[in-house]
């Protein structure tokens, strides 16, 4: 088995997306050496580059280096990967739903791969502060799997799960849902309210939203910190909210139902409601 770089590491980003320029930070807080930053653009590669204090180049001029980060979208990785110049370096990415296969076209590459962090990285400065304490989804080709959840533990302070190559689409999946499902619910709750004149109804919904985020966190699975209507089986109270959203704000009541169903479905999975009580709260929503 190829032995695999020991720290520290002279390090290559290309691209300079939140969630690859802030490795990049938290492994030179660590002192690794990042010795080169690479972009779609010169002018990304150069904002990167002054943050990490190094050389801006093209993919051709990247030079020997012990760990390549590939920080760009799902779809650009593989055209990356076949891109760089061949070097004896362990190639990482970053995206979610795919795995080493992508990086098959890295020239003798000494590992690949696949480190994606389950945690919502608006910017770079959002990235540094959120990432460590999160989980990573790891794959790797064979005998790398101890060295990235060295790198995952030590340097990133994260939390490596182990995913196979084939589960990789649904461990991305359960991210996205949970992440951007809860922002559009607030969405919808935020539409609720200005529909009957409230203002900012972000700095209504949002400590309800945090709390709620904190309770499921804290339970030992979320839809054992449900609250509300669904789970105290009030029927006449959910028929009057779908009456209320059908009669102020018809156009949300789609999303409406649709969110009061999953509701219910993850009531009834945990055991929380019985097939009679979704029955009569399906029926709720439909009588409304």
């Amino acid at each position: 088995m190829t032995s695999l770089p020991a720290a520290p590491l002279r390090v290559a980003l290309v691209g300079a997306g939140p969630v690859g320029t802030a490795v990049a930070l938290l492994l030179r807080a660590r002192d690794h050496q990042i010795v080169s930053v690479s972009s779609r653009t010169s002018s990304s590669a150069e904002a990167a580059a002054r943050r990490l204090d190094a050389p801006a180049c093209t993919l051709g001029e990247i030079p020997a280096v012990d760990l390549v980060l590939i920080g760009v979208p799902h779809a650009a990785v593989a055209d990356v990967a076949a891109e760089l110049p061949g070097m004896d370096a362990v190639v990482v990415h970053f995206a979610g739903s795919a795995g080493i296969q992508p990086l098959a076209a890295a020239p003798f590459a000494r590992a690949r791969c696949a480190l994606h962090p389950v945690q919502a990285c608006p910017d770079v400065d959002t990235a540094v502060a959120r990432l460590p304490g999160s989980a990573w989804g790891v794959t790797c080709s064979e005998g790398a799997r101890e060295w990235a959840h060295v790198l995952i533990e030590q340097d990133l302070y994260g939390v490596p799960l182990d995913v196979a190559e084939d589960d990789r689409v649904l461990w991305h999946a359960a991210a996205v849902t949970t992440s951007n499902g809860i922002a559009a619910l607030m969405a919808l709750g935020e539409e609720m309210l200005a529909s009957i004149g409230v203002e900012a109804p972000s700095r209504v919904l949002g400590p309800i939203a945090a709390g709620t985020v904190a309770n499921a966190g804290r339970a030992e699975r979320a839809a054992l910190a449900l609250t509300g209507p669904v789970v105290r089986r009030e029927i006449e109270v959910v028929r009057q909210h779908a009456g209320a959203v059908a009669a102020r704000s018809p156009h949300l009541l789609n999303g409406y139902v649709h969110t009061i169903n999953t509701i219910v479905a993850a009531a009834l999975l945990s055991g929380r409601i019985g097939p009679e009580d979704q029955e009569a709260l399906q029926d709720a929503l439909q009588t409304g």
